[in-house]
């Protein structure tokens, strides 16, 4: 029983860290109190949550998520188009003064739900809401968040189809779109604690420096190492996304989830971390 409850609290061990150095970070250099409360209070909230979820029996039947998600995450991404954006870049809806990162928060429950989807033998329906995903990152831009969407979705539509063309078209038509936002980058400047926050805890000091990369570092690696015993290739991809993400930043004027400011890549990696191991405890429950 211990080893569960320690498991409950995985999610915030793990999220803490560079969302602690990060707003210790911002403070130090003068970032709004409003602005850096926002990051401690997403962190609680969603470490309380997810404690619970992990925690809480399973869910009732009959109630088709993978559908339910998939369709209001789609819609959401369709309407950051609509938001006026700012210098041609849609990637966000606004509720009141903040600013929600919508593909930061749905696209890792995405592509876990689209992975059930091809576990189910749901290989067209899949196929179609990959590409319409990847076109409306690809609209908004988004090179960051569409390199790592693909990616994963490539290895997971390569292992659970057996059609080499239907492999080999899907994988090239994904490719092209992550080239072509890569050749398109959006001209948004960059804003010094949310995509340069690294570089404000190099000047706070070598050792935050040193603290907030080994701390963002460590976010895929749960992902990686201690995959579920039968979803290990999506929990892999989901490793692969973070990767991606944190990688993207150094080529690009992308946000460093976590550490810098913003509730929505915290929201996304505690669906995530959440899902991972509530996987892990219902294993352990059924070997019980």
């Amino acid at each position: 029983m211990k080893k569960v409850r320690l498991l409950n609290f995985i999610p915030l061990i793990i999220a803490a860290p560079p969302v602690i150095i990060g707003v210790i970070v911002m403070y130090l250099h003068n970032v709004a109190v409003f602005t850096v409360g926002q990051n401690i209070f997403c962190l609680l909230i969603g470490g309380l949550i997810s404690s619970f979820v992990v925690s809480r029996k399973e869910k009732m039947k009959g109630i088709n998520t993978e559908s339910v998600t998939i369709f209001v995450s789609v819609i959401l991404l369709f309407l950051t188009l609509i938001n006026s954006g700012m210098e041609g870049v849609h990637r966000w809806i606004s509720l009141g003064p903040i600013k929600f990162y919508v593909a930061s928060i749905v696209l890792p429950i995405v592509i876990i739900k689209l992975w059930g989807g091809l576990v189910n033998g749901k290989q067209r329906v899949t196929i179609i809401t990959t590409i319409i995903v990847s076109l409306l990152l690809l609209r908004q831009p988004d090179a960051s968040q569409l390199t790592a969407f693909i990616i994963p979705m490539i290895i997971l539509i390569w292992n659970n189809t057996r059609n080499n063309i239907i492999r080999f078209s899907i994988a090239g038509a994904l490719l092209i779109m992550a080239v072509v936002s890569w050749v398109y980058l959006d001209a948004l400047p960059p804003v010094s604690y949310v995509e340069e926050i690294l570089s404000l805890a190099a000047n706070t000091g070598i050792i935050w420096f040193v603290l907030g990369v080994i701390s963002l570092v460590i976010l895929p690696l749960p992902f990686i190492i201690f995959p579920p015993k039968n979803s290990k290739l999506i929990s892999r991809c989901i490793g692969i996304y973070f990767i991606i993400i944190l990688i993207s930043t150094q080529f690009g004027n992308f946000p460093i989830p976590l550490m810098g400011y913003g509730i929505s890549p915290i929201i996304g990696y505690f669906i995530a971390i959440t899902w991972l191991v509530k996987d892990k405890v219902k294993k352990k429950n059924q070997i019980k």
